[in-house]
């Protein structure tokens, strides 16, 4: 059956993904959130977004990084499920769902403030706020549900005036600021940081959601242009943007204000209003001019994110993490109509109960919570998954992701203590946080579980296993090499007294029901049955169809509980976002178990092997290498050489004792052999000639910089046509802490 891709097609160039980083920054917050904030830290308001802008370009750089590595719609929510737990996926999610859902509240409380002010005098604010509030958030939930989308175009136009707009008003602040001989008592009345580095903490805090919008552009990461290149550079242009215009209007309107009280003042008495009740003393029409700014922008968030937030609760339900229901398509809208009522609920039910202060610090604990773990993400990638290729890479790695991490708590720290509402906003945080444990523990868990069971469906299985030791998984494509690929596993069972189950997968397209795959079955078990002919060891074979090759092989890893997995490789790559493959790369990173990855000499059985290559720079992985190298020792008789190829004389004396320690380790004899050579590859692909079989581990040794980037396999592979065995021993826990602390030298 002819192979079906689905992809989004990549239309949106640099400009575009800019202007949706832009668009989602400079929204409805900088209206609702200036005057607040600079009640809270007084002048020191113009640092507040200075320092917010320096935290958020740290973390924006891990979305930069992965972003650019990863280019996939679903941006945080997605790194997380793949460097942590499924549980840790979880709580991502949903507390993606509610920062997006307090944030429309957000606007929403914002949009109804700005419709009262214009009936101040006539009716109670506070009626028509309210009512304003939940009319709008109704009006928008509907058209939500209807389906209509404002258009690329009428939102480029929104940014756009926006932009224009606080420019324009930045500049008549700063003519009007610099007018005034004593323009500078405005800023230090009665001191620049009047409630002192506390305040200015809080303020940072409370305005932080203003950054958030770098989240949007990795979100478009499949529709954009080179997106190894536009991703980081729209995320960090957009991000600066906003944040020279947050401290243009500070300046202007912190300056341009006269009033016998000092303007921060003033401006911490209107709250929310600050902004557009003080526009019309600094420039002509700024009333009306920035009401209507504030009132277009507020509508536009409001519509975007109940769209955002609807969509992750779909996505949710879609993965099973949530109830079905939740992902069913309404026949004629054909939108999620059951995830944007629940999602109209949140809305309604925060910016109905909560003053603005509080929902404002309700979404910016959850933002900075899904910020905390995509730089955990960002560290444990590295660290988990080292191979993937990286157009853009953090610098000063891991020092600036705990740098962002550890501000980012302080900040919500203040935030929290300072506000007059802060602990109402945590406790609506953690009561949210409570509720997702409750749903995960309750529904979540069992229901990914039977999800798993029916993604990948066993549609054939040989015999019974017999209990062992040590069990093997081998998992092939091609009939040809799952020969040599059983053959293998063959010689290390009967070294360790182990069974092996191999497995075939069936993969159907996305868009094609699983039962559908039944009708490859004959084709299927007649090459499997072969491959069972082949090992003396017990064996047991099992065929399954799935949607994608690297899940289902993750899947029967877990459910075979298995100590190795071994896996055949071309040998090359021709997509740039994956090293060994879209199939291998998901198993190097996630499989709970021994991998090991080989790529055969055509004509050669690894049962013929006399001569064995391990070249080793001291890590795990290498040592696991010259295990398994023992196992074919002890069936076949075949002679071991341990390598150490030195850059230069520091690593040349290294290089010794190296392979002292690895042979005296892993209980062999074997042949040693110390060079020096500038070329690596070179080397090792001349000295493989020699030999028939070459195990590589690997490691994060300086000799392997290379390799664990993905290139020196590679590269070592096209040189030579001898039989390479790639070995990643099983990841756990105390070898990430222990990389972590090598990088930070703890």
């Amino acid at each position: 059956m002819q192979k079906i891709e689905v992809k989004l097609n990549r239309d949106l160039g640099f400009f575009d993904i800019t202007m949706i980083g832009i668009a989602g920054m400079i929204g409805a917050g900088v209206f609702a959130l200036t005057g607040i904030a600079a009640g809270v830290a007084g002048p020191a308001l113009i640092f507040a977004f200075l320092f917010n802008g320096i935290i958020a370009t740290i973390t924006a750089l891990a979305y930069a990084e992965l972003g650019s590595a990863i280019p996939q719609a679903g941006g945080g929510y997605v790194w997380i499920k793949e460097a942590f737990p499924k549980s840790a996926g979880f709580i991502a999610g949903w507390i993606d769902w509610f920062a997006h859902s307090v944030a429309c509240s957000l606007y929403a409380v914002t949009f109804g403030a700005f419709i009262a002010v214009i009936f101040e005098g006539y009716l109670p604010f506070i009626i028509v706020s309210k009512l304003s509030t939940f009319l709008a958030i109704t009006i928008f939930t509907y058209i939500n549900y209807i389906g209509v989308k404002e258009s690329g175009k009428v939102g480029g136009a929104i940014t756009l005036m926006k932009v224009l707009i606080l420019m324009i008003f930045g500049l008549f602040g700063l003519y009007r600021t610099f007018s005034n001989p004593d323009w500078f008592m405005n800023f230090t009345t009665p001191s620049f940081i009047p409630n002192g580095f506390a305040g200015l903490l809080a303020a940072m805090g409370l305005t932080y959601i203003a950054f958030e919008g770098y989240e949007i552009i990795v979100q478009s990461g499949e529709e954009a242009k080179n997106p190894d290149k536009n991703i980081p550079k729209a995320i960090l242009i957009s991000l600066w943007t906003a944040t020279a215009i947050y401290i243009l209007v500070a300046v202007s309107i912190l300056g341009g204000i006269r009033s016998d009280k000092p303007s921060w003042m003033v401006l911490g008495d209107l709250g929310e209003l600050g902004l557009i009740k003080t526009a019309g003393e600094i420039m002509p029409f700024g009333f009306i001019i920035l009401l209507f700014a504030g009132l277009v922008s507020t509508t536009s968030a409001m519509n975007a994110t109940i769209y955002s937030s609807s969509r992750v609760a779909f996505a949710m339900a879609r993965d099973a993490l949530l109830p079905r229901r939740l992902s069913t398509i309404h026949m004629k809208t054909r939108t999620p109509h059951y995830s944007i009522f629940f999602t109209y609920i949140i809305v309604s039910l925060m910016a109905l109960s909560l003053p603005i202060e509080a929902i404002a610090a309700s979404a910016n604990i959850m933002f900075i919570l899904l910020f905390i773990m995509v730089n955990l993400a960002l560290i444990f990638m590295r660290l988990r998954a080292p191979n993937i290729k990286r157009p853009f890479k953090v610098p000063l790695m891991p020092y600036l992701p705990l740098a962002a991490i550890i501000m980012q708590f302080i900040i919500s720290y203040f935030m929290i203590v300072e506000l007059e509402h802060g602990f109402l906003a945590l406790q609506a945080s953690i009561g949210w946080i409570i509720a997702g444990v409750i749903v995960y523990s309750l529904y979540s868990k069992e229901e990914v579980t039977k999800a798993d069971k029916e993604e990948f469906k066993t549609i054939f299985e040989e015999r019974p296993l017999e209990e062992g030791q040590y069990r093997i998984l081998v998992a092939y494509a091609n009939p040809e090499i799952g020969k040599r690929l059983v053959e293998l596993a063959d010689l290390i069972a009967k070294a360790r007294e182990g069974e092996i189950r191999v497995l075939s997968v069936i993969k159907m397209p996305g868009q094609t029901p699983l039962r559908a795959g039944v009708g490859f079955l004959r084709e299927h078990s007649k090459v499997l049955e072969e491959l069972l002919k082949i090992p003396v060891s017990p064996a047991g074979g099992v065929i399954k169809m799935a949607h994608n090759i690297s899940d289902a092989i993750l899947n029967e890893v877990e459910d075979y509980r298995a100590d190795l997995l071994i896996v055949g490789w071309r040998g090359r790559t021709f997509r740039r976002d994956f090293v060994f493959g879209s199939t291998i790369d998901p198993i190097l990173l996630k499989a709970d178990c021994d991998v090991i990855v080989g790529r055969f000499e055509p004509g050669f059985s690894i049962r013929k092997a006399e001569k064995i290559l391990i070249p080793t720079a001291g890590g795990p992985h290498a040592r696991l290498a010259v295990l398994f190298a023992k196992d074919l020792w002890r069936i076949l008789k075949a002679k071991i050489t341990l390598t150490y190829i030195a850059r230069d004389k520091k690593s040349f004396d290294a290089g010794k004792e190296i392979l002292e320690s690895c042979a005296e380790e892993c209980e062999i004899e074997a042949e040693k052999i110390l060079q020096r050579s500038d070329k690596a590859i070179d080397t090792l692909a001349k000295m493989s000639k020699d030999y028939d079989v070459v195990f590589i581990g690997a490691t994060a040794e300086p000799f392997f910089k290379n390799f664990i980037k993905g290139m020196f396999v590679e590269e070592f592979a096209k040189r030579t046509d001898r039989t390479i065995l790639m070995v990643r021993k099983r990841i756990e826990a105390r070898d990430l802490m222990r990389r972590l602390r090598r990088r930070l030298r703890i």
